[in-house]
């Protein structure tokens, strides 16, 4: 997030959503309007202690008077999540980027059915708020995490797309059953989804067997922080503007590896799931292991820098 990027923000309103799940209304701090953005998109958050974290803007795409967006306090949170819940309150100031969107909705959409788990609703939302404004017919169908039941279920019901959410609880009947959901679908509808990888690869899976096409399947993924790895193959980095070769250890990323060498690549999740580390590969053969790229992408010599690693001995970056 670049410093012509920042947009000061003032918090209005942090709500408790949840045991583990606050909202925060951000508005621009000098007055005015902040950035527009589009339904399903993210916003780089600045957060005090260094921090910069992604997280998917949940209020209508309409509103330019604010953001609002929802934070999962992870227990095993790197410090991003935990500050906001501890450090920031109404009142604070904090910085924002310009939004950016990666589960955007097609101009073709005619019909929709909208997947969520937890905190995953957040992107899901302003996605609803959208199809309703125009008319587009949609189901929404809204699973609450086992530590966070009741999570934006306020904002919900009392929105105009509360008509079209139903409410589950894990464990708890009637049982959210994606399958029977999925069943006989017009060949236009599109499925919209965001939640953890364990809970969202089974419903894509069901998706596909339905006949649901790539082109049709849109997917947010919230997935917990990968370990670190284990011995895993020794490498090098070149980088290509100063000719200056960094090792990577079997036990770092790139990203870290870098870094300790004083080559600041940018990162927020650190999963291989927001793109905010990519980074051109001008020679070497990359080992991709995000869940982000386009296989165009990979193609043009893109790699994520946080997860993804070499297959050779060395990588030469446009950096």
């Amino acid at each position: 997030m670049s410093d012509e990027a920042l947009h000061p923000v003032k918090v209005t309103r942090k709500f408790v959503e949840a045991e583990n799940i606050v909202s925060f209304e951000l508005v621009p701090a000098d007055g005015g309007e902040l950035p527009p953005f589009t339904p399903g998109a993210h916003v780089d958050v600045a957060i005090p202690g260094g921090y910069v974290r992604q997280y998917s803007l949940c209020n209508s795409a309409s509103e330019r008077h604010r953001y609002v967006i929802g934070v999962w306090k992870d227990a095993n949170s790197r410090g991003g999540s935990k500050a906001l819940f501890q450090a920031v309150n109404e009142g604070d100031l904090l910085q924002v980027g310009v939004p950016r969107n990666r589960f955007a909705v097609p101009r073709d959409v005619k019909r929709a059915i909208l997947f969520a788990r937890g905190i995953g609703a957040t992107p899901v939302l302003s996605i609803a708020d959208h199809l309703q404004a125009k008319g587009i017919p949609f189901e929404f169908h809204y699973l609450f995490a086992g530590g966070s039941p009741g999570s934006f279920r306020a904002t919900i019901e009392a929105s105009p797309y509360a008509g079209d959410t139903s409410f589950y609880f894990e464990a708890v009947e009637p049982r959210l059953n994606p399958a029977a959901l999925l069943a006989d679908r017009p060949d236009d509808t599109h499925l919209f989804m965001c939640g953890v990888d364990w809970w969202l690869e089974p419903i894509i899976a069901n998706a596909q067997q339905k006949g649901f096409g790539v082109n049709r399947i849109h997917v947010e993924r919230f997935t917990a922080k990968a370990p670190p790895p284990l011995l895993d193959k020794v490498f090098e980095v070149k980088i290509a503007s100063t000719g200056q070769v960094i090792k990577i250890p079997g036990d770092r990323s790139v990203t870290a590896a870098l870094e300790e060498a004083g080559v600041k690549v940018p990162t927020s999740c650190e999963q291989g799931a927001c793109g905010t580390c990519k980074v051109k590969v001008l020679a070497g053969e990359v080992d991709h292991r995000d869940k982000r790229l386009k296989p165009a992408e990979k193609e043009e010599g893109w790699f994520l820098a946080c997860v993804s690693r070499a297959k050779g001995d060395q990588l030469v970056l446009d950096l």
